[in-house]
């Protein structure tokens, strides 16, 4: 069963506000290649049209107005939902401030916020890290085994 985890294919999303990719994604890209994480840049409106049965993970970096309003567009139609229902784990970099509902999403682990200036490269390292805990959390029963009473029965 361990063996199916490390063949599988480990991704990020990178969320695409721009037609040219950002210097930031190529930073990012390198270091979390390194660590045997593909970084895939994805638009918004493909974002929307992913399997819903499955958890995903983004980063989003808005340093710029134009990216801040199409995250605030992506927010209003999509993403809100999305990270309310545990499908997806958002890695907000950003100059601007936090999501206004973060502390929610934060206990659901669902969004995690990066304060920009920082170094892109601690970055990834920090969101590599989440989304490798994250994949490996191992579902198990809580309770343990069942306890058996001895047999009562008689020998003969």
């Amino acid at each position: 069963m361990n063996e199916n985890k490390t063949d599988s294919i480990n991704y990020i999303f990178y969320l695409q506000t721009k037609a040219e990719l950002d210097n930031s994604y190529y930073v990012m890209a390198e270091v979390l290649n390194k660590i045997n994480i593909s970084l895939l840049p994805i638009l918004a409106d493909d974002l929307k049209n992913i399997d819903r049965h499955k958890k995903y993970h983004l980063i989003s970096i808005r340093s710029d107005l134009s990216s801040a309003f199409s995250f605030i567009q992506l927010r209003k139609t999509f993403l809100d939902s999305a990270m309310a229902a545990g499908k997806i784990a958002l890695f907000d970099v950003s100059s601007f401030s936090e999501l206004d509902n973060a502390s929610k999403f934060q206990n659901k682990n669902m969004y995690r916020y990066f304060q920009l200036p920082q170094n892109l490269k601690q970055i990834a390292m920090s969101v590599a890290v989440d989304y490798y805990r994250d994949r490996n959390l191992q579902v198990e029963w809580p309770g343990g085994r069942r306890s058996k009473l001895p047999s009562m029965e008689k020998e003969s």
